[in-house]
């Protein structure tokens, strides 16, 4: 269908040179004879007869030349020096035929005289070249105006492409279309040209003068991040519309600019949310870590649920408070400072509060940070976890979730041997108890405070550089919203013991995220901002993984189910009491040993207390 376009497009041209040079060689002639009474009857006749060569000429030369088989709206300097070669062959050609004819003796004048054939030659460049240029021209006809529009490229070739043509108005003037889906099948579209594919986008943003780039078809992870990657070096705007469902026509005006989000290697996960608003209805729950990132997340969820009291605890009262802040008016949501470290204080106040769902996101999470400070990882991610699960257990809360990260997975740092230790606690509590426990794995999260990316976002917003461990470094990244829509589905299908895994699609390179990043603020990476590369810091890994172990499908689709093994009650109530020691110690090597030795199931129970303590909770209490 391409190639019948094209040679369609090509014949049509074709014809147009032609009367081209009908036109330019037969005004040649009438000015060579404008002083005389016109021209004469017999060269007329010599004329008409040699015109058809005339025509063939210079055809056949711009074919040799390559003067077709381009888009007139893209007529550059290249084809312009094609057809003025061309143009140069054709005279030579038809002046050395001239003076074959005039030296064969024959004393008839030529076919046209010498001079009117070198001012055709001239008309004939001046009428192509406008024909070719003239969308050029009035490009920049319109680009020099003032308050003009800003040239826009739009980015596929369907339905709302074609009403962003028809109504683009002030916001933008549609110069043309690119096709995602390799070559294009037709020439064009709402009168606007199809112009190539996301390959060409460079070279058209620079024809053009292009100000911004909007996609209005639904593209593939693989094209998106082909047309980011193709406008890494350009100075324009990427925008993207909004899916509209053809009750309106769509404009420019609609347009938003591309966000990271666009750019997540797999489809936004959805899940269903029906089994989650039985299961929170008319319940207290208590939300641990609520004035983080992802606690205030399941705040905001949870609170669209209607259960019957939510629970914010925080040890920071200034996040609790920016956590609270949008809910002010939910009669149903209330503040709690206190800290989980604290053991007698999470008896007392979950005692008093007896919720009947537990999310457990209170945790130290930066790694670098950790690994100086091993003893408050201890603290926090490990005996805090401990007491809050007693604390649950004791009070008969009917179900307890975990928020876990994928830096659990064969740890190599002190946070992610930490968090792997927590799950092992959660574990444990399920088989030795009647609450139903579970714990959700998941990458990084797009704007969470423990993320790469606020820190790019402000890195970028002050000028650079952007800092980047290595750029070859694999990360998975999902939303908070996705996030937690995991978190809550794990509580509602969780049968107790699981370690919940989403499908995270493929991870990403930090140094392509960056580049990104960079791209989205409409900066160039390199030229604006600089990219640095910092090193591995301690506790990272090049590479992140959400299961080392087996992996089952669970009742959701996109959510798997880790079966990894852990010590048994006792042996991990023991190394708990140690860590808890050593913490108090402040004795960082033994620390980072125990974290270690239990997070890859090396335990060997070395400097144990013979102290059982998930199942002694109430006779500490009662002493």
């Amino acid at each position: 269908m391409r190639g019948a376009a094209r040679l369609r497009a090509d014949l049509s041209f074709a014809v147009i040179d032609a009367m081209t040079v009908v036109i330019a060689y037969t005004a040649a002639l009438v000015l060579r004879f404008i002083d005389l009474q016109g021209v004469p009857l017999d060269w007329w006749q010599r004329f008409v007869t040699i015109l058809p060569a005339i025509v063939a000429v210079h055809i056949l030369a711009n074919l040799v030349c390559g003067a077709y088989g381009h888009v007139w709206e893209l007529a550059s300097f290249e084809e312009a020096m094609r057809l003025v070669v061309a143009t140069i062959i054709a005279g030579m050609v038809l002046l050395t035929g001239l003076v074959l004819i005039r030296t064969t003796g024959d004393s008839t004048p030529g076919p046209i005289p010498v001079m009117a054939m070198a001012v055709g030659a001239g008309l004939t460049l001046g009428g192509m070249g406008a024909a070719r240029f003239r969308a050029r021209l009035f490009s920049f006809k319109r680009r020099d105006t003032p308050d003009a529009p800003p040239a826009t490229l739009v980015v596929g070739t369907g339905r709302n492409a074609a009403q962003l043509a028809r109504y683009g108005g002030s916001a933008g003037e549609v110069m043309g279309f690119v096709t995602p889906n390799g070559t294009p099948s037709t020439q064009r579209l709402a009168g606007r040209p199809v112009l190539g594919t996301l390959e060409d986008l460079p070279r058209l943003v620079e024809i053009f003068d292009a100000q911004q780039i909007v996609i209005a078809d639904p593209l593939t992870d693989d094209q998106l991040r082909a047309l980011v990657d193709a406008c890494i070096g350009i100075d324009v705007r990427l925008s993207i519309l909004p899916g509209f469902d053809g009750s309106e026509p769509a404009t420019l005006r609609d347009v938003r600019d591309l966000a990271l989000t666009d750019l997540l290697p797999r489809d936004s996960v959805h899940t269903d949310l029906t089994e989650v608003g039985s299961l929170l209805e008319g319940k207290r729950v208590l939300i641990t870590g609520g004035g983080g990132s992802i606690g205030s997340e399941i705040v905001r969820q949870v609170l669209s649920h209607e259960p019957g009291c939510v629970y914010v605890l925080d040890n920071d009262e200034t996040h609790l408070y920016d956590a609270l802040l949008p809910f002010l008016s939910a009669p149903n949501a209330t503040a709690v400072l206190a800290d989980i470290r604290d053991r007698e204080r999470m008896m007392r106040l979950v005692e008093e509060i007896s919720p009947d769902i537990v999310f457990h996101a209170a945790a130290h999470k930066h790694v670098p940070i950790l690994e100086s400070h091993p003893d408050e990882a201890a603290q926090t991610n490990v005996l805090g976890t401990r007491n809050l699960l007693d604390a649950c257990r004791r009070s008969g809360v009917a179900r307890f979730v975990l928020i876990s990260t994928d830096k659990a997975v064969e740890p190599s740092s002190v946070m992610g041997a930490s968090k792997r230790v927590a799950e092992m606690l959660v574990q444990v509590c399920d088989r030795t108890s009647d609450m139903v426990c579970s714990a959700v794995r998941f990458g990084n999260v797009l704007g969470s405070r423990g993320s790469v990316i606020p820190t790019f976002m402000r890195q970028i917003q002050q000028g650079g550089p952007v800092t980047v461990s290595d750029p070859d470094m694999l990360r998975y990244f999902m939303t908070v919203d996705e996030a937690v829509q995991l978190v809550l589905q794990a509580a509602a299908i969780s049968d107790g013991g699981e370690v919940f895994v989403l499908d995270m699609g493929e991870p990403l390179r930090i140094g392509e995220l960056a580049r990104r990043m960079i791209r989205l603020a409409g900066l160039v990476p390199g030229r604006d901002i600089k990219i640095e590369i910092t090193g591995i810091r301690p506790g990272e890994k090049m590479f992140e993984r959400l299961s080392s172990e087996p992996m089952q499908p669970s009742r959701r689709d996109k959510i798997s189910v880790a079966s990894p093994g852990h010590p048994g009650p006792v042996t991990l109530s023991d190394a708990v009491a140690t860590l808890g020691r050593l913490a108090d110690e402040s004795d960082h090597d033994g620390i980072r040993e125990v974290l270690m030795s239990l997070a890859w199931n090396e335990w060997d129970g070395h400097e144990t207390i013979q102290l059982d303590l998930l199942s002694t909770v109430d006779e500490e209490m009662s002493a």
